[in-house]
């Protein structure tokens, strides 16, 4: 049974990248014409893209994954349990409730409750995950172990910004506007860049070859990420007003993680990669490598401007989990059932960076330039469509 949820955790998050990236698409015309998309708000289909795209695509695809990885580490199949079943049974009821709900409602009593279900899945495949690995010593730990290690340590830790997102609205009825966003961005921190960026570090660690003098350096990375990620998510809180010691803590952690992530790819960069996933984790390297660069942005002055600019915050987004985030998932998805077609990867990548490039380029010009903000808007909405035939293509055998 454990074989075949992760086989269906791995099928069931490409159709739910088949339902985000054409929600994307839609998402970004509304940036060229000016229209009401029937019944819904624009707001609440953000909602319902985002989640979605975490909880369905990122989430479900990692677990899948790193339960197809275990047996490699452990030396034994992963055992049936009652938390991978009921894992299995509630995943779709969890992602389409979250779906819909937020879709229609936006933050509300039904899409904060299966929020909540999401949360269950999480301390689920935590248990799973521990009882696989608690008999190996922390010692014995291969380099990638450590890595998804602490990346599920950081998805159980990433329920506290969703708590303080519950409690902001559904509590406190937005009264206090800094406790909402201290609780989406140590979500973003944690579940992102810990859980979904961290994990992903170490799936492409199992799936590569290297040397084994790399373990100690890997095991200070895994320990640097879980140390810096929660305090770096403060800094998003600068534009909005965050002073002090704690702003300064802050930003000193997010540059401390961008030169992690700097010293994760130079040990990346000399491993053996598979053949069918070299170019789309060559793309993911990239991408994390200008991730790394942006986190010592906060050090510029003018840092608290760009943190307002809707466009840049959102470029940003897109080049964590779509260029970042999604190149290295199918990557790691062509190593267990073979390769995609280079035409998919083509139409990925060259959508994907057109569509960030737009969007980053809006971010800078808009205000600056005359008569930029419509055309950049088309740039980005005509680069979602490649950008979501490509990775849909690429994970289509899955279906």
């Amino acid at each position: 049974m454990a074989l075949r949820t992760a086989d269906t955790l791995m099928r069931a998050s490409t159709r739910w990248l088949a339902v985000v990236l054409p929600l994307g698409v839609l998402l970004r015309s509304a940036f060229v014409w000016l229209y009401t998309p029937g019944r819904f708000y624009w707001g609440n289909l953000i909602h319902a893209h985002s989640h979605t795209a975490y909880f369905g695509w990122a989430g479900l695809g990692l677990m899948g994954l790193i339960l197809h990885l275990l047996p490699g580490f452990t030396g034994r199949p992963v055992a049936d349990s009652r938390p991978l079943a009921w894992l299995e049974r509630l995943a779709p009821w969890a992602v389409g409730g979250a779906l819909v709900t937020f879709a229609w409602w936006g933050y509300g009593g039904p899409s904060i409750a299966f929020s909540a279900l999401n949360e269950v899945l999480w301390v689920l495949f935590a248990v799973a995950f521990w009882r696989e690995v608690r008999q190996m010593p922390l010692r014995t730990w291969p380099p990638a172990l450590w890595l998804i290690g602490a990346a599920v340590l950081m998805l159980l830790l990433s329920i506290s910004g969703t708590t303080l997102v519950i409690i902001s609205e559904a509590i406190l009825d937005s009264a206090f506007p800094l406790l909402y966003q201290a609780g989406v961005y140590l979500f973003l921190e944690l579940y992102g860049d810990g859980w979904v960026e961290v994990g992903l570090m170490g799936v492409v660690l199992a799936m590569s070859a290297g040397a084994s003098e790399e373990r100690p350096a890997v095991r200070r990375i895994a320990l640097a990420a879980l140390l810096l990620m929660a305090p770096a998510a403060l800094r998003m809180l600068i534009p909005r007003g965050l002073e002090g010691p704690l702003a300064w803590l802050s930003v000193l952690a997010g540059a401390l993680f961008g030169a992690v992530q700097f010293w994760f790819l130079a040990l990346a960069r000399r491993r053996w990669l598979p053949e069918a996933a070299r170019p789309w984790w060559y793309l993911a390297g990239l991408s994390l490598a200008a991730k790394a660069l942006l986190e010592f942005l906060p050090l510029l002055p003018a840092f608290s401007a760009m943190g307002l600019n809707r466009s840049l915050v959102i470029g940003f987004l897109h080049l964590k989990l779509l260029l970042l985030s999604s190149s290295g998932l199918l990557g790691a998805l062509t190593v267990v059932r073979g390769a995609a077609s280079p035409w998919a990867f083509r139409l990925f990548a060259a959508g994907s960076v057109a569509m960030v490039a737009a969007l980053a380029a809006h971010g800078f010009l808009a205000e600056a330039v005359r008569g930029t903000s419509w055309p950049l808007y088309l740039v980005a909405f005509a680069a979602a469509f490649p950008a979501a035939i490509g990775g849909i293509w690429a994970a289509r055998s899955w279906r």
